[in-house]
């Protein structure tokens, strides 16, 4: 007969384990379990990377900015771009903004010339960043940009993220693969204006 009595407990918080959670009542209030939505960055939208492209070592990265504040965002020109090692540190490298990255490659997405974009909420813009992977300079160790520093333009509050792609156009995770910037020696690269998607 105590078999029984401790059995049936056991029974009783098995099954209660793989049962759905059940809103519990307080009065006329129902109270649901709530999960936390991701904070919107102070600017009012937030810059991830969206895609890569890699061809006889030229590479462009591709960067998506959302409007996840509740107003219309205006933007016109380049984001304003800073790389940082492994450690943290700005990498020592030049921004060639529109028409000066032709001097890594002529691109014309990168030359065109900006445009006002008005973003509403929920809407998004895209950019790109430009460089070759060339390292002919042995005199010091090749630069490595491991996570993006970013304002959306010269002046504007400023976010760091690690660049991450999933695999096969999946929408971008935090447990995705992390994207290097490999700029060898090169020391550079180049920035395409926003456009609106």
């Amino acid at each position: 007969m105590v078999k029984a009595r401790v059995v049936l407990p056991l029974l009783l918080l098995v099954g209660a384990c793989g049962a759905p959670p059940v809103a519990a009542r307080s009065g006329d209030l129902t109270l649901v379990p709530t999960v936390s939505a991701p904070v919107c960055p102070e600017s009012g939208v937030e810059v991830s990377a969206l895609e890569s492209e890699a061809a006889s070592g030229l590479r462009v990265l591709t960067l998506k900015m959302v409007n996840c504040g509740t107003e219309p965002y205006t933007v016109t020109g380049y984001p304003d771009v800073r790389l940082l090692d492994a450690d943290g540190r700005e990498l020592d490298v030049r921004v060639l903004a529109g028409a000066a990255s032709a001097e890594i490659s002529s691109v014309e997405s990168f030359t065109a010339e900006p445009q006002e974009v008005v973003l509403q909420p929920g809407g998004h813009a895209t950019s790109a960043l430009l460089w070759r992977n060339t390292y002919d300079d042995v005199s010091e160790p090749p630069q490595v940009g491991v996570k993006i520093d970013i304002a959306p333009v010269a002046g504007a509050p400023r976010q760091t993220f690690t660049p991450r792609l999933p695999p096969n156009g999946e929408p971008s995770r935090v447990d995705a693969p992390a994207v290097t910037l490999d700029l060898g020696s090169t020391g550079r690269i180049g920035v395409a204006p926003w456009r609106a998607q």
